[in-house]
């Protein structure tokens, strides 16, 4: 019997936007970890607060960008928004690798790839809802584009890690034009399907009347709201990572920079194997309920990862705190493109992700006074313990019917 060519369609495009997605995140994850953290603690040798105000600003751009990243995607798609944006990745990579080594470098690299990362990944995440409309179809196309993420946080350290072995941590921003350019092309053969309706109109309103649109669509729809906000408070506590793990490498665990590329990637790994696993979930698995119980399985795998001082061990823990993260990706994402019309999907999207990015942004200032009192190790494994918990909270609130249209 022939196939049906929109299926067959589908399944093409779906494989373009994973590859597009692979080379996009990969650039990002080669150079952001172990480039531009890597460059401040082990080049400058930098302390918490330094670092942690690299990641606030970062952070802070991410927010900003992933923001104005939602209204340019509903009003001229994901295709054209990663396109131009792309462009500005494998500037930010030539950047890099172009001037001396210092504070100010790192600062100009980290605001211009959180631009760019923050409208690439908000249009890669609403992307598969221009590709599908059903539920199954959706979580495939989530699965595979997630799993592709997840394979660049594998790859990409990995790169970032034998380039600072062979030079240094500041030749990783090379990867960034060459990976941007390839991630193009892909894009440049990626149709959208689906199409918004009154795109026109929508072209003619304002700019803050959109966002604003956005945000009372996140809120007035319980499933969406309750997704922002479990999102929300899991992710909160993880802004004290960002600021700290990169010395819980150097002075607890005791190992050099291209650990950060090794560990990494085996977070990656069990990130892969989550994404994957997504598919044999039935369509009924695909609930906030599933969200809120990965969760735990990621708080738990950090409190393994961060509790001891053996490299072995903290390997476990990046297992099984990526299985975790990878599962959520798609789950979440299936999640949010089910329950919102495609012409607020940007939006909605970009209001997520700034709920994610903005969480850890506190942690990010309290972090360093923090470990100051209790040290390094002891507030990464606190703020882990407060992710699990707090999944565990959102697995019985949503178990017992909460919202009503979970």
């Amino acid at each position: 019997m022939p196939e049906n060519p929109s299926a067959s369609l589908e399944r093409t495009c779906a494989r373009r936007l994973a590859f597009t997605t692979f080379f996009r995140a990969l650039g990002f994850q080669a150079t952001y970890f172990v480039g531009i953290i890597g460059s401040a603690t082990y080049l400058l040798g930098s302390d918490a607060m330094d670092v942690s105000l690299l990641v606030v600003l970062l952070n802070v751009t991410l927010v900003a960008a992933g923001a104005a990243a939602g209204v340019v995607v509903d009003r001229i798609g994901p295709r054209k928004t990663m396109l131009a944006f792309l462009g500005l990745l494998g500037v930010t990579g030539i950047i890099g690798v172009s001037f001396p080594m210092s504070m100010a470098l790192l600062i100009v690299v980290n605001v211009l790839e959180g631009i760019a990362g923050g409208f690439c990944m908000t249009a890669s995440s609403a992307y598969p809802r221009y590709l599908a409309e059903d539920a199954t179809t959706l979580q495939k196309v989530n699965s595979y584009n997630n799993t592709a993420m997840c394979v660049a946080v594998i790859v990409g350290p990995l790169i970032g890690g034998w380039l600072t072995a062979l030079f240094t941590s500041q030749m990783v921003f090379a990867v960034l034009p060459i990976s941007s350019a390839i991630s193009a092309l892909f894009v440049w053969n990626l149709p959208e399907l689906l199409h918004p309706e009154g795109t026109g109109k929508k072209e003619g309103e304002g700019f803050w009347k959109q966002l604003l649109e956005g945000i009372h669509i996140v809120f007035s729809h319980p499933v969406i709201a309750a997704l922002f906000l479990i999102y929300f408070l899991g992710y909160f506590s993880y802004g004290a990572f960002d600021s700290l793990e990169s010395l819980f490498y150097r002075d607890v665990l005791r190992v050099g920079s291209e650990w950060m590329g090794w560990l990494s990637s085996a977070a990656g790994l069990g990130s892969t194997v989550g994404a994957l696993a997504v598919l044999r979930f039935s369509t009924k698995r695909l609930s906030l309920e599933t969200i809120a119980l990965l969760l735990v399985v990621i708080g738990v795998g950090s409190m393994v990862y961060v509790g001891t001082t053996s490299v072995q061990i903290a390997l476990i823990g990046q297992l099984i705190a990526g299985f975790g993260f990878g599962a959520m990706g798609p789950v979440k994402d299936t999640v949010l493109q089910k329950s919102c019309d495609i012409r607020y999907i940007g939006r909605a999207t970009s209001v997520l992700s700034v709920g994610m990015n903005s969480a850890g942004t506190l942690p990010l200032l309290v972090a360093p006074f923090v470990a100051g009192i209790f040290g390094v190790q002891a507030t990464l494994f606190g703020a882990s313990a407060i992710a699990a918990a707090i999944g565990a909270a959102a697995l019985a609130w949503t178990h017992a019917g909460n919202p009503k249209a979970a």
